[in-house]
């Protein structure tokens, strides 16, 4: 009778693995706008700039909190932002983001409604590399 309750409550203790998320470069509609995922089920990491006029930017690298079909990049170091992420047939779009995370754009650039395709491993849209890099030209993944 006790080896049934212990497998029971071993079976019900057991946390979901989170789902497998696309990884790579993903470029959005500005030629430098770009979007990076890495890693691994239950520990992705993820990373992004969108550019405006100039060098004014949106900018940010963290982890991935999945929770359930919930996805959303925590920028380092952060309590309240999370930027909320949808994935579907390759491409990652970007949901309506609280205030705590406009401290990581600059005057005029927003995250909300970004769309970023999977950029492929040679070159995006426009030709130029499939790298996502912040302004210092650091990778974001």
């Amino acid at each position: 009778m006790i080896l049934p309750i212990a497998l029971l409550f071993a079976s019900c203790s057991q946390q979901p693995a989170d789902p497998s998320i696309p990884t790579g470069v993903f470029a959005g509609e500005g030629s430098g706008d770009r979007l990076c995922i890495a890693g691994e089920p239950g520990n992705y990491r993820g990373g992004l700039i969108i550019f405006g006029k100039g060098d004014v930017n949106c900018s940010a690298t963290g982890r991935l909190e999945v929770k359930a079909a919930n996805i959303a990049l925590v920028p380092r170091g952060e309590g309240d932002c999370r930027i909320p992420l949808s994935i579907e047939g390759g491409v990652v779009r970007i949901g309506q983001v609280p205030a705590a995370c406009s401290y990581y754009c600059g005057p005029g650039v927003m995250l909300v409604g970004n769309a970023f395709p999977l950029a492929g491993k040679a070159q995006t849209r426009d030709g130029s590399p499939a790298t996502a890099v912040d302004l210092a030209g650091d990778p974001l993944c």
